[in-house]
């Protein structure tokens, strides 16, 4: 049998509840977790919590900190808010235990940069949860960008759309907290944007930034019923766009709404010299692991399938067309399974961060989700700040003028809570 990893979880909203859906699919399989903690600053959102998953009330706490005092813990996930993530984070590594924390990373660069820095600080193992990159839709584009079957890569496009999606707004099922300025910060570049924004670079292997042009807006229509329902104190953009340039020529194009009066946006794809590839359905959602049995995901959508379609010229200049199935379920992603059976870790980002913790993976085998996630972190505040000055920003400039706006002091029923983090000094 596998060597138990005994886990914490911090936050107990909704995505906690998927969270604890892949632990117990996981489970299913032989990977031997068990839940002995959890924290959350609601009460009965927690006591509810607790009885949901059959964790006793002495394992229960309000103040997190309480929780970080156990000798008994391997791990510790956190599940809160956006403008939260470097705050918890960065204390639970400063405690002694390795962290795996939801996306995004953090809602600036500056934050990001100190989350990422205290894994060496503390000497911590951390992950950051990127869905879209634990799938065979990924690994395949990637293959063959490395193996030259697009030519040169010279453009790039990275899609995110909703007809009218706004978490915590036009879905009230999800928290407020997505449209408070404070605590969710920014809107879909920074919610769902993740998702594609980090597949790209990550396929592209991680091409350095030179600029960034961007715009944002919070156009999108509202009703004063439901700002009065969601207690909306301030706009959050819903939408954000951008050209960036790269080093050695390459251009990415961003467009990530939460919601727009249009139906078809389009895909992301990536173009070479001699093709390109189109991705269809990326996984936003966490994969076959995140789905409950005989039920739905946890916080609506789909089950995505994701596929590629790669286009093409060959040596006699004969245009091709050639779609990949490439989901972890379909003929494609079982044959890769049976060929190769170490790849299951890199299929859920959950799985990957467990085996790592085991010593399955190393630094040298893992996907560096942490790097991953703060440079799209980077990317994503200079469309911010170029929307802010209204002009192109240099990466050197966003480095110089990135600051960190995460929560320093928390406000709760008990007290509050004083969060101890470096500051950002610009590189």
């Amino acid at each position: 049998m596998k060597k138990e990893i005994r886990i914490a979880i911090i936050g107990c909203g909704m995505i906690s509840h998927r969270h604890m859906t892949v632990i117990e699919n996981l489970n299913k399989r032989g990977e031997n977790l068990r839940v002995v903690a959890a924290a959350e600053i609601d009460k009965e959102k927690l006591l509810a919590w607790g009885k949901q998953y059959g964790i006793d009330e002495k394992d229960l706490y309000q103040d997190f900190r309480e929780m970080l005092k156990r000798d008994d813990i391997d791990e510790v996930e956190v599940c809160v808010h956006n403008n939260l993530h470097t705050s918890v984070a960065t204390a639970v590594m400063a405690a002694g235990f390795p962290c795996y924390s939801e996306k995004p990373m953090a809602c600036s660069y500056a934050d990001a940069k100190i989350l990422y820095d205290a894994q060496k600080k503390y000497g911590q193992k951390l992950a950051v949860q990127i869905s879209s990159i634990y799938n065979p839709q990924t690994r395949i584009a990637k293959k063959m960008i490395e193996e030259g079957k697009l030519g040169k890569v010279y453009h790039a496009r990275s899609v995110g759309h909703r007809r009218q999606g706004r978490p915590g707004y036009d879905m009230q099922f999800f928290s407020k907290d997505f449209i408070d300025p404070e605590i969710g910060v920014h809107g879909p570049l920074f919610d769902l944007g993740i998702y594609h924004l980090a597949q790209m670079l990550y396929v592209l292997g991680m091409p350095e930034l030179e600029s960034v042009y961007g715009v944002q807006s919070c156009d999108y229509w509202t009703h004063p019923t439901i700002d009065a329902q969601t207690n909306r104190k301030a706009p959050v953009e819903d939408l954000g766009i951008g050209i960036a340039k790269f080093k050695g020529g390459l251009s990415m194009d961003i467009y990530e709404d939460w919601a727009i009066h249009m139906d078809e946006i389009g895909t992301s794809f990536i173009a070479g010299k001699n093709g390109g590839i189109k991705f269809i359905d990326v996984d936003s959602t966490g994969g076959p692991m995140a789905v409950p049995e005989g039920g739905g995901i946890v916080g609506g959508g789909h089950l995505q399938t994701p596929k590629l379609e790669h286009f093409g010229v060959d040596e006699d200049g004969n245009l091709f067309a050639t779609k990949l199935d490439c989901a972890i379920g379909d003929i494609t992603g079982q044959q890769e399974l049976a060929l190769h059976p170490e790849m299951v870790m890199y299929n859920d980002n959950q799985l990957h961060w467990y085996s790592y913790l085991r010593g399955d993976l190393t630094d040298e085998t893992r996907i560096d989700s942490p790097y991953i996630a703060m440079q799209t972190a980077f990317l994503s505040e200079g469309v911010v700040l170029s929307n802010e000055l209204g002009r192109s920003v240099t990466a050197d400039e966003i480095k110089k003028m990135s600051k960190s706006i995460a929560i320093r002091e928390q406000k709760t029923d008990f007290g509050v809570i004083k969060y101890d983090f470096d500051e950002y000094v610009p590189e």
